[in-house]
């Protein structure tokens, strides 16, 4: 195989006189249980050239998704494009994988068609479920784009200089790192945050107790009922950052920690005894009703927890101590 460039590569068959460019990257869109993938291909023979859409679709739903049509809109000009099943509901890891393709006929016209559009619109349509998935925006931005670096490198280098100069433009993928590095710049802010005010909480009350218990300073009845509701509605200056912190803790205890999706399962589940303490608790006597303190035995358990990441096959274990009542 030969890389042409940063964008496309390209794999010669002496035997079959096939040439075959493809681009390097990928779009890829998710919808609800569906990962749809696109990419750029076009197949050289001597008596042929065709241009080529391939797409792959993973999907949870039991039965897989096969799509049927791609509908798109360039400019209102309405062009369909019908599905050919290339390995049809291939299962691994638990999910379906549909791999098919497109064809593009005529391909460099209807190609550069694409790469001129100034609104592109995508709908991918599938018989057999009765369904449509229309793609947004910014995912048709990133198609055309990449048909734009295709076109560049498969069929005329003078051709959208711009697309392979490094102007990139917002896609889905960017979007959620976006979002995941804005939530852990804006956890690691509470955290300081809280922090501070705990600091600055406790040594300000610490330190009039202090005064107050070596009688340094006397405070009337007034002033100690003012003090006890200013540190009150202090404390909610460390109680709002706390509550966020623990909402953000909350929503990564749901994700993988390495893709950040949420497509996590348990995979094993594990208790050990942890320890056998005795403690003092209130119990209710059947005969008289009452209650009264007794030495019970409590068993601690530590439990573990294996997860994995259905998209990237991540695996992390949590544990954490079950405490007896």
């Amino acid at each position: 195989m030969d890389i042409k460039s940063d964008f496309v590569s390209v794999e010669r068959d002496e035997f079959d006189g096939l040439t075959t460019i493809q681009h390097l990257r990928h779009c890829r869109y998710r919808s609800g249980k569906n990962e749809i993938t696109f990419s750029w291909r076009r197949n050289i023979r001597p008596a042929s050239d065709r241009m080529i859409l391939d797409v792959e679709i993973k999907t949870s739903r039991s039965g897989g998704w096969l799509p049927s049509q791609l509908t798109l809109l360039v400019d209102g000009r309405r062009i369909e494009l019908k599905y050919l099943t290339g390995k049809s509901s291939e299962f691994r890891g638990g999910s379906f994988f549909e791999i098919g393709m497109f064809f593009i006929e005529p391909s460099q016209k209807v190609l550069r068609c694409l790469c001129d559009a100034k609104v592109l619109k995508l709908k991918l349509q599938s018989d057999e479920k009765n369904e449509h998935t229309v793609f947004p925006d910014e995912f048709c931005a990133q198609l055309q784009l990449q048909a734009q670096q295709f076109y560049n490198n498969a069929f005329d280098g003078d051709e959208y200089l711009s697309a392979v100069s490094g102007v990139a433009v917002r896609t889905e993928d960017t979007t959620f790192a976006e979002q995941i590095a804005n939530r852990e710049s804006r956890y690691r802010q509470l955290c300081k945050y809280r922090l501070l005010w705990a600091v600055l909480w406790g040594s300000f009350f610490g330190g009039l107790c202090v005064l107050g218990a070596f009688e340094i300073m006397t405070f009337s009845v007034r002033s100690t009922d003012q003090l006890i509701i200013a540190g009150v509605l202090s404390a909610s200056s460390w109680l709002i950052p706390h509550l966020k912190i623990l909402w953000i803790e909350h929503q990564k205890n749901k994700e993988c920690p390495s893709c950040h999706h949420r497509a996590i399962k348990l995979v094993r589940y594990h208790e050990a005894v942890y320890q056998v303490r005795s403690v003092e608790r209130l119990v209710i006597d059947r005969l008289t009703g009452q209650r009264k303190s007794r030495q019970v035995t409590v068993t601690d358990h530590e439990v573990t927890q294996d997860f994995e990441c259905k998209d990237c096959r991540h695996l992390w274990t949590r544990s954490h101590i079950a405490r007896g009542f």
